[in-house]
């Protein structure tokens, strides 16, 4: 049989055997590696070694560094780092309680409470760094109350109820205009969840609309907060607390001092800042409707100098000193920012050219004395101008025993003990954030208390804050403070006292009471 004949076996292609492999594998890593050097990499966004909740955030001469802060101190400005170490210091000492107790003591609870508001400022902020730096002292203050800081006498009461769960200071910075409030929010409802959650928010910033955003975001996430100085009357949401009178109260708490007064039959203007800015519009309307019989439609307008929106040139007050002086204004109902109030007092210091020599009233509503008042001290005294303002506080009244709440003598006595300068009050920041974070700390404790829990969550802490009433009255230091579900977070029986300049009232009478 014969048989044909096969070709022998042809040799494997090159790329079977070992060199292919080689060479497909050394293909495969310049391919990686190419990839590697132009795929664009992710951009590092921490604006501070160290302190990973910070970010930058905006963009050009918007950028700022924004974020949380509670274990590393980050100096924001250099007038901060003080009062920005001693928060943190006290902060590591609250961890240090629970992660490491001293020998022979049980570990301590302790949960979170933030700060949000501006850390950074500028020429147009509505917040000056002055306000900043005293609002985190007020907050530090009741920090150290709460805790029962080792610099506060250990046989002094410090006036607050229970010692468990400690507070753990949240620095929250949402930029200079508020405008970056959003991602850290969102920084801050991560904070809700584990061993020490974050059970409220207070400071809220100031009145502004993004304030509002932020309150909204907020609430939308069940989270309670507590606004310092928010007295806008249109400034709600369905978890926002305010430890502050309304714009409403301050024009209640006016009209009561214009009827008693003997400026009772002179009739008055209206000079307001018309700037998309909840704080002006809402004071601008209360006044407009307490004091119609007053104003009737005697009223200019003048562009505010803070705000993030160009809206005009800023504090053109000639107008209005024009319109005063041909309708001869002895009241004035000034709806504007502290902040322009000083500029208002030098152009009504020129109406004597224009024929108007008699004396002239300024009234007003804000947190606390006229924080420029001392710049144009002259200028009041020598012509003529008083300024009369409604206000949250009114430190000189109280240190000297004048219609002081209850609640005012255990914080200055700590704020005396923690080193700190009675100035720090003038503005009233230091006194209501003291009162906002006091008022978290009361209704967390009010949980705790009944329910043994070492960290309640901020569904039980916002429904103990509507039930802060009767037995349950903050004792804060501006005031008896009561809140309910029915006031849109108002609080009841906060006073308003009256502060004049640049001669204080000799005998005041009790302050108006917020119903």
């Amino acid at each position: 049989m014969h048989l044909t004949p096969q070709p022998a076996d042809s040799l494997p292609p090159w790329w079977k055997g070992w060199q292919g492999i080689g060479a497909l594998a050394l293909s495969l890593i310049l391919l990686a590696g190419g990839l590697w050097y132009f795929w664009p990499a992710e951009e590092d966004t921490g604006c501070a070694p160290g302190v990973p909740g910070l970010r930058w955030a905006g963009e050009g001469t918007q950028r700022e560094c924004v974020g949380l802060m509670d274990k590393t101190t980050y100096t924001f400005d250099p007038q901060l780092k003080g009062i920005t170490d001693r928060i943190t210091q006290e902060n590591r000492r609250v961890r240090q309680q629970w992660e490491k107790p001293d020998k022979g003591k049980s570990r301590v609870p302790y949960v979170k409470v933030a700060v949000l508001t501006p850390m950074t400022d500028s020429d147009t902020s509505a917040l000056p760094m002055k306000e900043i730096v005293t609002s985190l002292q007020g907050s530090f203050i009741a920090q150290c109350r709460a805790n029962g800081c080792p610099q506060l006498p250990a046989t002094r009461s410090l006036g607050i109820q229970g010692k468990t769960p400690q507070i753990e200071l949240v620095l929250a910075n949402e930029g200079r205009d508020e405008t970056q409030w959003q991602p850290v929010v969102k920084q801050l409802a991560e904070l809700t969840k584990g061993e020490h959650p974050l059970v409220a928010v207070t400071g809220m910033g100031v009145s502004i609309p993004e304030t509002q955003a932020a309150a909204d975001e907020l609430s939308r996430l069940k989270i309670p907060t507590i606004g310092a100085v928010l007295t806008a009357t249109d400034l709600n949401s369905p978890r926002l607390f305010k430890v502050s009178p309304s714009n409403v109260d301050y024009a209640k708490a006016l009209r009561r001092f214009l009827t008693e007064s003997p400026l009772a039959k002179q009739r008055g203007y209206l000079v307001f800042d018309s700037r998309d800015d909840n704080y002006v519009k809402t004071l601008r309307r209360a006044f407009d409707e307490e004091f119609g019989d007053y104003i009737g439609r005697r009223r200019v307008s003048f562009v505010g100098s803070t705000g993030h929106k160009p809206a005009g040139i800023p504090k053109l007050f000639q107008r209005a000193v024009n319109n005063i002086c041909l309708t001869k204004t002895q009241v004035i109902f000034y709806a504007g920012r502290d902040r322009d109030l000083a500029d208002f007092v030098r152009a009504l210091s020129t109406r004597s050219q224009c024929g108007h020599d008699k004396p002239i009233t300024v009234m007003t509503g804000a947190t606390g004395t006229f924080a420029q008042g001392s710049a144009v001290q002259g200028l009041l005294k020598a012509n003529k101008i008083t300024i009369v303002d409604a206000s949250a506080t009114s430190p000189d009244q109280w240190t000297s025993g004048v219609h002081a709440p209850a609640g005012f003598k255990p914080f200055l006595q700590a704020l005396r003990d923690l080193k700190f300068d009675d100035s720090v009050m003038d503005d009233g920041y230091a006194i209501m954030h003291h009162d906002a974070v006091l008022t978290a700390v009361w209704a967390t404790r009010n949980v705790t208390g009944q329910t043994a829990s070492e960290a309640p969550g901020v569904e039980d802490v916002y429904n103990e804050l509507t039930n802060l009433h009767d037995a349950s009255t903050v004792p804060a230091a501006s005031g008896e403070l009561s809140f309910d579900d029915a006031s849109n977070g108002w609080p009841h029986n906060k006073p308003i006292p009256v502060i004049q300049l640049p001669d204080p009232l000799k005998d005041p009478e009790p302050p108006y009471l917020v119903p």
